[in-house]
């Protein structure tokens, strides 16, 4: 579960996104409760204001399922939020969500993966994320208040 390693640049760009403003979710396959400890583990946990991930029942695994958790739970507006990720998964999950997506190069899949998924956006490099991060969300709204 430890034996990973924080991509180079990746904790500067999420302290930069969130001095910015952007709002930040995760939005993971994993199981919920091993995604939270991992990044506890690598000192992550600060940048987000909440881990999403599958459950112990299976709920949420599908990433089309969890994104559309996530939208409901934090009364997000789809067309101000965007979904970064590095495999064809996270570029369908958002598609079915309305969405747009911004694929990463540096993970576990390929360019031509996320390109044949019909990825919004693609990025090289963690530096490259902040425009198009920062363009996407500029409209985000703030939680929507509990009734």
């Amino acid at each position: 579960m430890f034996e990973n390693e924080v991509y180079a640049g990746i904790p500067a760009l999420l302290q930069h996104l969130q001095e910015k403003g952007v709002r930040l979710y995760v939005a993971t396959s994993k199981l919920q409760v091993f995604a939270r400890r991992i990044l506890d583990h690598f000192e992550l946990s600060r940048f987000f204001i909440d881990i999403y991930g599958s459950e112990l029942d299976n709920r949420n695994a599908d990433k089309r399922d969890l994104i559309r958790h996530i939208l409901e739970q934090e009364r997000f507006d789809p067309s101000a939020a965007v979904m970064i990720g590095d495999r064809k998964h996270d570029v369908i999950g958002a598609k079915a969500n309305e969405l747009s997506s911004i694929g990463v190069t540096w993970g576990y899949g390929s360019r031509q993966e996320l390109l044949d998924a019909g990825v919004s956006c693609l990025v090289d490099a963690p530096k490259d994320l902040v425009e198009p991060v920062v363009t996407r969300t500029a409209t985000m709204p703030r939680r929507a208040a509990t009734p």
